[in-house]
């Protein structure tokens, strides 16, 4: 099971050292902690230098070791999420808040501090993106190397932690301990009040930062709040998780329970949800939709939403995850800025990229779910490279290319040779995960071939079983001429369909399976040996790969005035139309200095910007119009 995680610090250390006694007090008996096992056997201590923890130059084993004194409670970083470096969406581009109603282009400027040093001159904008007459009693204007501080507030949060000293001036930070004194222990993100088991609040708190023994035992199996083992297996796991009235909870003794909400792991690892989880939006920021494109859906800073799902695409470096906002027919995504390869620094949850325009930030883990195995039913070789079948079990030779292949049909097949039937899975396409930026492998449509149950495992959405053995055996003999007419009647309409908006405009990969679909049902209808399975089968692939075809205009508001985001789903598109035709499409654009087009990175407009289509054989590019490809609403 992979799941997203990222933690992000910055700033300075600022340090608050308090005398705590944390699970224990000060006793004659020796105390102990258990350091969190991982892939690796060493971990980073910390010392102690002029009141402040520090990495140390050194690594230690992960294994027991005895604490002296009391646990040290510190206040922690502070991160600073908003600062000068987040930026406003103004008519879709991207601006700096000078403060006073002011904004200047992001590109025009670059950060230092708190603040601005114009690159470029550039003028003042208001709100809603029109140049201001004047700014604090001047000209709006400002001329290049101008240093402007930046109008916006700073907010962050703080990474309390706690330090137990184990000798030598060497401590360990409470995000590397699993265990206390030989109990298991929660890590408590945030000030958290202790209820009883009626809810009620009682008068303890437990401090930001602390490590809290649970009761119970932890359990090889997942809950509403679980963790995943820092180990070469990632098994999930969890401790009883107990509701009341509507919260989740943690038993951390005798009648007495803390909120599932304010503990960030578990052992030392990171705790996640199977969600809702709140989402703060901390920079203006564009929604996608289910295809994971990005959408004229604004959400402004500030804002907070409930998110229900975080959708996971990629793999290694190049997976992003997106979170769905819950709600609505049509759900749409917000990208989260997390990344597959990310380090866990710690239970802190705060997502976000550090870099600038972070755009989400959240306390939980929201456990994540690949992208396609909500899409597709996904099959997977339980050994090495799995082995084909045709629609009467025998083998066939062919090479497969891609990761996992997606399934869409579940069914028996009768082999005659070995007198039985079989469970298999009809192939749809194949799979594919980018592992770089050199990686030009794509999805590919597989039809006609069909794989072994027994030989796969299975995940993904859920597929019935089509037909029964015994039906799978009647269908074994071979097929009337009536049946083979009623496959060529279905593939009569096969121009049309090909003409249609729904095919001309849709992926690669489903016009692929219509084609091939159709190239089969002309091939089993012509063949004098064809079974009735082979009939069934042939029909049922030409009538999914119909109703299975979406292409569909981009609907737009102005189709002579396009907003950057409606010019790239309109690009996209076209991409998209045109792929596996030798061709590409070209953005070009038109220059004040010299006549004509000249290839350009992206959108600037529509007097100045064209796309062009650009055949691989050397011919003249041709000029695309923009009504083949979008509507207006």
């Amino acid at each position: 099971m992979r799941l997203n995680n990222k933690i992000f610090s910055s700033a300075a250390t600022i340090l608050a050292t308090l005398s705590l006694g944390l699970l224990t007090t000060q006793t004659v008996h020796a105390q102990s902690i258990t350091l969190r096992k991982g892939y690796d056997y060493m971990t980073l201590p910390y010392i102690r230098q002029k009141g402040r923890f520090i990495n140390a130059n050194k690594e230690i084993k992960i294994k027991n070791y005895k604490f002296y004194g009391q646990p040290i409670l510190t206040k922690g970083k502070k991160v600073f999420y908003i600062n000068a470096t987040t930026s406003y969406l103004i008519n879709q581009g991207r601006y700096y808040y000078l403060g006073n109603g002011g904004y200047i282009k992001q590109d025009n400027a670059s950060v230092k501090g708190n603040t601005y040093v114009l690159t470029h001159n550039s003028y003042i904008y208001g709100k809603n993106g029109k140049r201001l007459k004047t700014f604090r009693g001047k000209r709006a204007y400002l001329t290049a190397n101008t240093q402007i501080k930046s109008g916006v507030r700073n907010e962050y949060y703080r990474t309390p932690y706690t330090y137990y000293n184990i000798g030598k001036n060497t401590y360990i930070q409470s995000d590397q301990i699993a265990k206390v004194n030989g109990k298991g222990v929660l890590f408590v993100s945030q000030n958290s009040s202790v209820y009883n088991s009626r809810g009620q609040r009682q008068k303890r708190v437990i401090k930001a930062g602390r490590l809290v023994p649970y009761a119970g035992k932890v359990r090889d199996k997942s809950s509403q709040y679980f963790y995943v083992a820092n180990d070469n297996e990632n098994h999930v796991r969890s401790i009883k998780n107990y509701k009341i009235k509507g919260n989740y909870y943690f038993r951390i003794g005798k009648n007495k329970y803390i909120k599932a909400n304010n503990v960030n792991a578990i052992n030392g690892n990171p705790l996640y949800t199977k969600g809702p989880i709140k989402v703060k939006i901390i920079a203006d920021t564009y929604a996608y939709n289910k295809d994971l494109q990005m959408i004229d859906k604004l959400y402004k800073k500030g804002q907070t939403v409930i998110a229900d799902q975080m959708v996971r695409f990629g793999d290694g470096d190049y997976t992003t995850s997106y979170y769905r906002v819950k709600g609505g027919k049509n759900p749409v995504y917000l990208d989260t800025r997390l990344y597959e390869d990310s380090y866990i620094e710690g239970p802190y949850v705060w997502s976000g990229e550090e870099s600038e325009n972070n755009s989400t930030l959240v306390k939980q883990y929201l456990g994540s779910q690949d992208y396609y195995q909500l899409r597709y039913t996904v099959a997977n070789f339980k050994k090495g490279q799995g082995v084909f079948y045709n629609v009467n079990g025998q083998k066939v030779d062919y090479k497969f290319s891609g990761d996992e292949l997606a399934v869409n049909q579940k069914l028996y097949l009768w082999n005659a040779k070995e007198n039985k039937a079989e469970l298999y899975y009809h192939v749809q396409n194949s799979l594919v995960y980018q592992a770089g930026a050199e990686d030009e492998r794509q999805n590919t449509a597989i039809s006609n071939l069909y794989i072994k149950a027994s030989e796969f495992t299975i995940s993904g959405r859920k597929l019935k079983t089509s037909n029964t053995e015994a039906e799978a055996q009647a269908d074994s003999e071979l097929a009337t001429a009536s049946e083979k007419a009623t496959l060529t009647s279905s593939i009569s309409d096969a121009s049309s369909v090909k003409n249609s908006i729904k095919y001309r405009l849709d992926n690669w990969v489903n016009r692929s399976l219509y084609n091939q679909a159709v190239e089969n049902a002309r091939t089993v209808a012509s063949d004098k040996n064809a079974t009735k399975a082979a009939v069934k089968e042939a029909l049922w692939q030409v009538d999914f790969a119909k109703k299975n075809l979406k292409g569909a205009k981009v609907k737009v508001k102005d189709i002579n005035n396009l907003t950057p985001i409606e010019a790239q789903q309109v690009l996209n598109v076209m991409r998209q139309a045109y792929n596996g035709s030798h061709a590409v499409v070209g953005v070009y654009q038109k220059w004040a200095h010299k006549p004509g087009y000249y290839p350009a990175e992206g959108w600037k407009g529509n007097q100045k910007t064209r796309y062009y289509l650009l055949p691989g054989n050397g011919a003249k590019k041709v000029l695309l119009k923009f009504s083949d490809f979008a509507t207006e609403k």
